[in-house]
């Protein structure tokens, strides 16, 4: 497979699209170069030109000079930053949008085989960390790095003798500065893995507070309580272990590097001696103090870096993700014909799932698919849906093909009632129509009345304008269901597929599902699937389904008079027994 330059691309498109922003980029992170080092010029000025010689005329001037370029300093980094974030933002959304198109081009075998917080996951921290990689990890690289070579070219203008001191020593800083670094992240991994366990255990011990209570378990849970803790603790102190000796070492490395750069830069009698004046000598010392902070920078850096290379290489595996080869065709729709199902097979991987699966419904009938999780139902419908092309076979709803029907056509063909009912964030009216155009409040009110919601609905603070989801107005389960179901013929579909519609309710909510399904069912083909004999839903015909093939087909009277596959299920579920 062809790897996806999924970082050089979103990057290119954002810097030249802002290459003014790129351009100032650069320039302000070769100014903030120079003005890291030139202040130690000027220091080495005043006191050599004026406070050695006496003169005090343009010393005023010189420190006011000193003080605008470190005040330019600073705001030269504060402009990088703020440049830096902006592309990094754009960056980071221009990504999120190519990870949202990939999404979107999927297949459902991907969300079948991929947990949600694991695509979660990939969308949000993963993307994230390459967002840090680009404004903490790279530009901070290449600014240190300039910060850096600056400082030795200017060592090297000043006292070119002592490079070989600096030289020797920035990679000392480097890699002490890495040694903590490293040691500080290895613990603070630790912290958060002990976090995890500590609310780990109190969701469980709260949860099960009953059973606590019950069995006298108190004691226990606190000797369990703490293991966590203990670990939770010692991660900590490493920590503070960590960073009480970091700034230590450091500054005793640095007044040792200064110390050395003295020695040798002063009048010491010896013949190392360099003779440098005092102003050079305090700017030797005020170059060795700058020294260190982008080094102890790049170490940080560096390490950001490797830790945005795990989050790169999943970003990678999702945008390598193979997209649905799916070509749509418009079709003309024959109401004529219903549901026909010719010969489908279909398996996940190596798992076979539907064996030669061959059915009719008649336009107007009602079936429904019955048998145990695990005998291909669900999957069944997915194909019938356009979910899924089956791996052979075919499927025709009104004589076309639901695999290959543009999206626009495909709700006007067919409505889906899922077994557990989305409610988005929106009014209600846009939870049936899904934002669709087409479909006018008159329809969405004619359906919702179909239903048995229209009473429901008024009720709510601001009837159809009533927002649903997190933190609003909420539905019961059962109105939920019903919801879905308005949702499934709001655009007046000839074919209805109900998947498990009245799992986990109530025999009184139940019933209700069930009355409005008969309303909505009127004139339309059905096909649903239960798992329970109870939740067939006045079938005309009913399909038992076993390891993925049709064992036998019949009216619910004709199947029940036999001894079949049917009578034992119903036999057995009237006793009380429930098919997993």
């Amino acid at each position: 497979m062809k790897k996806t330059n999924f970082i050089g691309r979103p990057v290119g498109e954002v810097l030249r699209r802002e290459w003014l922003l790129t351009a100032l980029l650069a320039v302000f992170i070769v100014v903030s170069m120079f003005l890291h080092i030139l202040p130690a010029f000027i220091l080495r000025k005043i006191i050599d030109e004026n406070f050695a010689q006496g003169l005090m005329s343009g010393v005023w001037l010189l420190a006011v000079w000193y003080l605008l370029v470190m005040a330019a300093g600073n705001v030269s980094e504060f402009l990088k930053v703020i440049i830096t974030t902006a592309l990094g933002q754009k960056i980071l959304n221009r990504l999120r949008l190519l990870m949202s198109k990939r999404l979107s081009e999927l297949s459902m075998r991907y969300f079948v085989k991929t947990p949600v917080g694991d695509a979660m996951s990939r969308l949000t921290t993963d993307v994230d960390a390459i967002n840090t990689l680009f404004s903490a990890g790279v530009i901070g690289v290449i600014t240190d790095l300039f910060k850096i070579g600056g400082l030795i070219v200017s060592l090297w203008v000043i006292a070119p003798q002592l490079v070989w001191l600096w030289l020797v020593a920035a990679p000392l800083i480097f890699l002490l500065a890495n040694y903590f670094r490293k040691n500080l992240f290895q613990f603070e991994k630790k912290v958060r893995a002990c976090v995890s366990d500590i609310y780990t255990f109190i969701q469980e011990w709260l949860r099960g507070v009953k059973t606590v209570k019950a069995y006298g378990l108190e004691k226990d849970g606190e000797r369990r309580f703490r293991a966590p803790l203990n670990r939770h603790l010692a991660a900590v102190n490493g920590i503070s272990r960590y960073d009480s000796w970091f700034p230590c070492v450091m500054q005793v490395f640095k007044a040792l590097l200064i110390a050395l750069s003295l020695w040798f830069g002063a009048q010491n009698g010896t013949i190392l001696s360099l003779g440098l004046s005092i102003g050079a000598l305090a700017a030797v010392c005020d170059l060795v103090s700058r020294l260190f902070a982008p080094i102890e920078a790049l170490a940080t850096e560096f390490q950001t870096i490797q830790e945005a290379m795990a989050g790169i290489a999943r970003v990678r595996e999702f945008m390598e993700e193979p997209v649905e080869e799916r070509r749509y065709a418009e079709q003309a729709i024959n109401e004529s014909r219903g549901i026909e199902i010719e010969g489908v097979s279909f398996a996940y991987e190596n798992a076979k799932v539907l064996d030669d699966v061959t059915v009719r419904l008649e336009p107007g009938e009602k079936a429904v698919f019955i048998g145990r999780s695990g005998a291909g139902k669900t999957t069944l419908m997915n194909i019938v849906a356009g979910l899924y092309a089956p791996a052979a076979g075919t499927v025709r709803l009104c004589g076309v093909n639901p695999y290959t029907l543009p999206p626009s056509q495909r709700r006007r063909l067919l409505g889906v009632v899922p077994q557990d009912p989305q409610v988005f964030d929106g009014t209600v009216s846009e939870n049936i129509t899904l934002n669709d155009p087409s479909i006018t409040q008159a329809q969405v009110e004619a359906a919702v009345k179909a239903v048995g919601l229209h009473e429901a609905v008024t009720r709510l603070p601001r009837g159809y304008d009533t927002k649903l989801g997190e933190g609003e107005a909420g539905l019961s389960g059962g109105e939920e269901q019903l919801l879905s179901l308005a949702r499934a013929i709001a655009a007046n579909p000839k074919i209805l597929l109900l998947d498990e519609p009245t799992s986990g309710m109530d025999s009184q909510t139940e019933q209700r599902v069930f009355a409005a399904i008969r309303a909505a069912g009127q004139g339309r083909t059905i096909f649903s699937i239960s798992h329970r004999i109870s939740g067939i839903v006045d079938a005309e015909r009913v399909h038992l389904l076993s390891h993925g093939r049709i064992v036998e087909s019949g009216t619910a009277e004709e199947l029940a008079e036999r001894e079949s596959w049917y009578s034992m299920y119903r036999k057995i579920e009237s006793a009380g027994w429930k098919f997993a």
